[in-house]
């Protein structure tokens, strides 16, 4: 099911710019943005969202050119998804609910919105 761009997101689109002659993908890569409709945001806050993205693809662009800042980043993204960081702490404790409680994650697997 494709996703569906909304109201008040911007998002970065990647797509495999070229192909050998075998059809497999060169590397090279173009980038776009997509904004839904701004009905909760005004003009500033969808240009400020659309300056971050075009710096992330701004990233895209000179990670190929600087292997340390492509290998800083791709070891913090590696920490930020892994199981290590998934399993820090999951119950904490809360005053006066007598237990513990459980803290959600971007991790955390749920039903619906949480």
């Amino acid at each position: 099911m494709p996703y569906e761009i909304k109201d008040d997101e911007v998002a970065i689109l990647l797509r495999p710019a070229s192909f050998d002659e075998k059809g497999e993908w060169t590397g090279e890569l173009e980038t776009g943005l997509a904004c839904g409709a701004m009905k909760k945001t005004g003009i500033e806050t969808m240009s400020h969202l659309v300056h971050l993205a075009t710096l992330m693809g701004t990233f895209l662009e000179m990670a190929q050119e600087d292997e340390v800042l492509y290998e800083a980043v791709a070891d913090r993204r590696d920490y930020l998804v892994s199981l290590e960081k998934q399993n820090e702490t999951l119950y904490e404790t809360v005053e006066g609910t007598n237990g513990k409680v459980v803290r959600l994650t971007r991790w955390t697997e749920t039903e619906g919105n949480a």
